[in-house]
């Protein structure tokens, strides 16, 4: 009876110390796994037991945002005045060329005029008008700067004039593809680039604007269509631009998000075969459209051009001829996952285009998001 009672408390030991180990193991597996996804927030409901959680799932990051598919104004710049060339001023005494050895040149940009930031044209001309004789100008171009000198001259009307045509940023229109839950958002799916002075990299700052679709261009074979929309930039902005990359523009978004909470695909999961592309060609409310994918590219990188898709609805080819200018970034879904987001279209067949992988767009989102985060702090 004492051996026996001695081997049944040795059996208690062991069971203890086995549920010990256990409890230890899983909390392990569970800080692990909570630790490894950026930015993500997991919930366990008490109802479940641990083992109906579904840890893999969880080991896989899976992230989701609200799609969106909703047409926005877009205006960027880079944080100075953009010089698109050299030109004439009109004095009493003629036509005169101020610049002309100040070494400035097109695309460059003047984010300084003697000491004083000048983010806009009407900064520029107070500036000007409050100073006399020879003004010092500071100057980027290609990420390099310099100083350089120029005496402004007198036009007819008593201003004094540079002699340099200048802009403050680029205008247009895009989609906006989806917002973070922690309030980043992604759109057009490609760069900016200003096709007058070849700017791509310095174009970085912005913002974007709600907006409504009036009219379309229909597109053709060789001849690229257009949404037409007005862009109201004193009305309040939806969010602000940050990073203009190889694969869209990134930022911070100011307004609630709208549209469905979708999970975003993870590699591989984007298949030849049917899928719907989200995108508003009429007024302000997107609406989902029939395409194909038609070839998957995998890539390890971020690149524009990720998947060829077709488009096969009616209704939008009747009013579009398929894919055109200002439907970049609209998202594409395919088995209740986001997979993408168009990007081109194919000049010599407006039904097909290109689309780039929603992973690498939620990429830039979320490396957006941690800049500001380690800005604010």
């Amino acid at each position: 009876m004492v051996m026996q009672m001695k081997d049944e408390m040795r059996c208690r030991r062991g069971r203890r110390v086995a549920w010990t180990v256990a409890i230890a193991i899983v909390a392990v597996l569970a800080t692990l796994l909570f630790s490894t996804g950026e930015g993500v927030t997991c919930q366990i409901s008490a109802n479940f037991p641990l083992q109906t959680i579904g840890l893999t799932s969880l080991a896989t990051g899976e992230e989701y945002v609200y799609v969106s598919g909703v047409p926005i104004g877009i205006s960027i710049g880079a944080n100075g005045l953009i010089v698109e060339g050299q030109s004439g001023v009109v004095t009493e005494s003629g036509e005169t060329f101020p610049s002309k050895d100040s070494g400035i040149q097109k695309g460059d940009i003047i984010y300084e005029v003697d000491n004083k930031p000048i983010s806009s044209l009407y900064i520029l001309k107070r500036t000007l008008d409050d100073g006399k004789g020879e003004v010092s100008l500071s100057v980027r171009r290609k990420g390099n700067t310099f100083e350089t000198k120029i005496t402004p001259a007198v036009d007819l009307s008593g201003s004094r004039k540079l002699g340099l045509m200048l802009k403050e940023d680029l205008g247009g229109i895009g989609t906006l593809t989806f917002v973070t839950k922690d309030g980043h958002f992604g759109a057009l799916g490609h760069y900016i680039q200003d096709s007058e002075t070849g700017l791509k990299d310095e174009l970085n700052i912005g913002k974007i604007y709600p907006t409504s679709i009036s009219g379309v261009i229909k597109g053709e074979r060789g001849r690229a269509g257009g949404l037409q929309a007005e862009v109201n930039r004193l009305s309040r902005p939806l969010g602000t631009v940050t990073k203009n990359s190889l694969i869209g523009i990134y930022g911070e978004y100011a307004d609630k998000p709208e549209g469905d909470l979708m999970r975003v695909a993870g590699k591989g999961e984007a298949k030849m075969g049917a899928a719907q592309v989200l995108t508003t060609i009429e007024g302000d409310e997107p609406a989902l459209y029939d395409i194909d994918i038609v070839k998957v590219i995998s890539q390890s990188d971020a690149a524009e051009k990720g998947m060829v898709i077709a488009v096969r609805d009616k209704r939008l080819i009747e009013k579009t001829g398929g894919i055109v200018q200002g439907m970049s970034g609209s998202p594409i879904i395919q088995n209740g996952a986001l997979i993408g987001a168009i990007t081109h279209v194919m000049i010599e067949d407006p039904t097909r285009g290109y689309a780039v992988h929603s992973r690498f767009m939620l990429d830039e989102a979320n490396e957006v998001g941690e800049e500001l985060l380690q800005y604010a702090a």
